[in-house]
């Protein structure tokens, strides 16, 4: 039996001491079927001999390319995957994340059949479900269409979750150094504003949660997310002020949630600022309230 003809996508997986976890992520990219056309790993000056262990589980696969470079952080990694692909489409995996079966498929054919959408992105989940659970028929689940306002009220994109148009990725000059710790949510949010954006509705990552991972220091995160908010101000819709203010309201919540009472003070601090202070009462009930009703509903 033939294989299959590979999927128009190259595959972007930036690597920084990760050898624990990088030959099963490469692995699950290279099992969807049909498998991509090629997996470049960008090595980000890892110091744990993380290039070497995928160059020898690797060696008779020529569709893995290891690209070497000095450490320069997450952004220029993904970005150096950027400027070498050579597919029209690109796939962004953690090399501490797992792809399920048909991800690829089902996304490849939303790009192909929807010429206006340029980014396809879908759900995750933290555990690998059971056998009878995973996967399912390479048929197109139900989508919601995001557009640039949405993205900007909330991240909703875990980067192994995406793929998008080459040519898109590299109109928008990838993803931006200077606002690292939210380089991918400032690429969603640019993306929305020149094409299309979908969600599948179908959970088809597995996103392993390290106590170490760059998402468990929120105040660095919140910290990280002045310069993307600065960085849209000047092009953002109407209302955007109420979007601040809701952001520096839920970084207030969970600080306070964490006991981080003095940066919690900062952020609530923030959104009371005579710019944003009238924009609280609009923030609290279109957006903090229904965020903590969902999170209460979750937990019960």
């Amino acid at each position: 039996m033939t294989e299959p003809e590979p999927l128009p996508v190259t595959v972007v997986v930036p690597v920084y001491n990760n050898r624990d976890t990088v030959v099963d992520a490469i692995l699950s990219a290279l099992r969807q079927m049909p498998p991509p056309a090629e997996v470049l790993v960008v090595d980000d000056g890892s110091t744990d001999g993380s290039a070497a262990v995928v160059r020898d589980a690797f060696r008779a696969e020529p569709r893995v390319r290891v690209i070497p470079q000095e450490n320069a952080g997450p952004s220029r990694a993904r970005n150096r995957g950027i400027a070498e692909a050579s597919s029209p489409y690109l796939a962004f995996l953690d090399a501490d994340d797992e792809w399920l079966p048909d991800k690829l498929a089902l996304q490849s054919q939303v790009l192909a059949s929807e010429p206006a959408v340029g980014l396809v992105a879908c759900d995750w989940v933290r555990e690998r479900p059971r056998d009878d659970e995973a996967g399912g028929p390479a048929l197109p689940p139900p989508w919601s269409r995001l557009t640039y306002r949405d993205c900007l009220v909330l991240n909703r994109f875990q980067t192994s979750t995406v793929v998008m148009r080459t040519a898109l990725a590299r109109a928008l000059g990838g993803f931006d150094a200077a606002v690292d710790g939210a380089e991918d949510w400032d690429l969603w949010v640019r993306a929305a504003q020149s094409a299309g954006v979908v969600k599948l509705n179908r959970a088809l990552v597995v996103y392993r949660d390290v106590p170490t991972g760059y998402s468990k220091d929120v105040w660095r995160v919140y910290q990280t997310m002045h310069g993307l908010l600065d960085k849209h101000r000047a092009t953002a819709p109407p209302g955007f002020s109420t979007i601040e203010a809701w952001h520096h309201l839920r970084f207030f919540v969970a600080l306070q949630l964490m006991g981080d009472r003095a940066h919690a003070r900062a952020a609530l601090g923030a959104a009371l600022s005579p710019r944003l202070l009238w924009r609280v009462p609009a923030a609290t009930v279109a957006y903090l309230l229904p965020f903590l009703l969902r999170r209460r509903v979750r937990r019960t």
